[in-house]
């Protein structure tokens, strides 16, 4: 799909639904939220607000959390691709770290560049000579215009979201002691993990992020840890992450004070449910 816009799946409503139903039992609010500028992200952040009765919190949505520009393949299916492509060349462009799809056409309805919202919204990208001079020429009058992805690697889709989160949202808000919700897109995610993990690049393609599921990642411990859903599986049995989940689950440094904070916390918002029904 990339940066193509459509709406939530219903499997995707629901899933973010029970996101928001799982932070809730376990104690979890937050103070400011993060999300790409593709609907079915910001849904998500809704679906999710929406169960932990925080409708009312700020957005900050910008294109640096946006899924993967996949070029000329946006809207093909994987068995399309294989057919056009070949098996093999569809693994390199999907789990290759640096390997972009074929460019898309300035032309074409998937550019980013020919949707006016981005070309008037978007500031923080830099102008494009090129599609500016090409541009003005058909138009017959100066047409500045920005140098919008017209493809993208995994590295390249990386190189956008981790400066994000480090120049933007740990300034803003982590280093203010803010507890913050990100809700994004795979690729986008993988980004920020694997700053926060030290995930090393040739690992990248070998990790797997499971549609929906929370992934809390906490600043004092380093670590990333997974909710108990009350089903009575192991969160890493029942979810596929892949073979680089290794680097993503890594023992916290924290000392017995801090879970057992979370511990009284999670029965605290259970205590607050029981009076609420």
């Amino acid at each position: 799909t990339g940066w193509e816009d459509p709406p939530l799946a219903p499997d995707g409503v629901e899933d973010a639904k029970e996101a928001g139903r799982l932070l809730r039992r376990h104690g979890f609010k937050f103070d400011v939220v993060y999300s790409s500028w593709l609907t079915r992200a910001i849904d998500t952040a809704w679906y999710v607000l929406d169960e932990l009765d925080l409708m009312w919190l700020p957005i900050v949505k910008s294109w640096r959390l946006n899924e993967r520009m996949y070029g000329a393949l946006t809207g093909k299916s994987k068995k399309m691709i294989a057919n056009e492509y070949g098996e093999e060349q569809l693994k390199k462009w999907r789990r290759g770290f640096t390997i972009q799809p074929p460019a898309t056409s300035s032309y074409s309805l998937s550019y980013p560049g020919n949707d006016y919202r981005r070309t008037k919204y978007v500031k923080d990208i830099r102008i494009s000579v090129r599609e500016t001079l090409f541009r003005s020429i058909e138009s017959r009058k100066l047409q500045v215009h920005r140098k919008f992805p017209k493809t993208e690697s995994l590295k390249d889709c990386m190189d956008r979201s981790i400066p994000f989160y480090t120049e933007r949202i740990v300034p803003e808000a982590v280093n203010k002691g803010k507890r913050v919700l990100i809700t994004s897109h795979e690729n986008a995610i993988r980004g920020i993990l694997m700053h926060l993990c030290e995930i090393p690049p040739e690992a990248m393609n070998q990790l797997h992020l499971p549609n929906g599921l929370p992934l809390v990642y906490n600043v004092r411990g380093r670590c990333i840890s997974l909710l108990d859903d009350g089903s009575g599986q192991d969160p890493m049995e029942k979810h596929d992450f892949g073979p680089a989940a290794k680097y993503l689950f890594k023992p916290c440094e924290l000392d017995d004070s801090f879970f057992e904070e979370m511990e009284a916390k999670a029965e605290k918002s259970k205590e607050e449910e029981k009076v609420a029904a």
